[in-house]
């Protein structure tokens, strides 16, 4: 469906229909910008929080990891 032909379609004044395409954007690129403003509102703190959630993960994970390295590399010692 056009531009052109949508008013007609809906029931609405052709000169609205071009303010709303207008003010709130179609397509793709609309929900792309939205999407990244969206990402950039996340504030620094909320940021700083995850990463160190995932550091604390991380460094838990490397624990784990050695613990078991250790254990198995005693377990073949005859």
């Amino acid at each position: 469906m056009s531009l052109a032909a949508a008013p007609a379609e809906v029931g609405v004044n052709r000169a609205s229909l071009h303010q709303w395409k207008k003010e709130f954007g179609t397509g793709k690129k609309t929900r792309m910008a939205e999407a990244k403003s969206q990402a950039e509102a996340v504030s620094d703190s909320e940021r700083i929080r995850a990463l160190e959630k995932e550091d604390a993960n991380l460094r838990e994970e490397r624990d784990i990891l050695r613990r078991a390295a250790k254990y198995f590399a005693e377990e073949t010692r005859w």
